[in-house]
């Protein structure tokens, strides 16, 4: 499911990284991901928030919390 955009909605990106929606929010919330570009209903994803998510699958794969 690629975008040409670079834009991805949340429930693209939660396929994109196989997490749910709950976790990519606990992870905005504590900091480890930057907010949605946009508001509301018109809020999408790039690229950015993808390497984020991606980085931290890699360091949990490490061993790291």
């Amino acid at each position: 499911m690629t975008n040409d955009t670079g834009r991805f909605l949340l429930d693209e990106l939660c396929a994109l990284v196989d997490l749910p929606k709950r976790t990519i929010r606990y992870y905005m919330q504590e900091g480890l991901v930057d907010r949605p570009e946009g508001a509301k209903r018109g809020a999408y994803y790039t690229r950015d928030h993808l390497e984020q998510l991606l980085t931290i699958r890699k360091w949990q794969r490490a061993g790291v919390n």
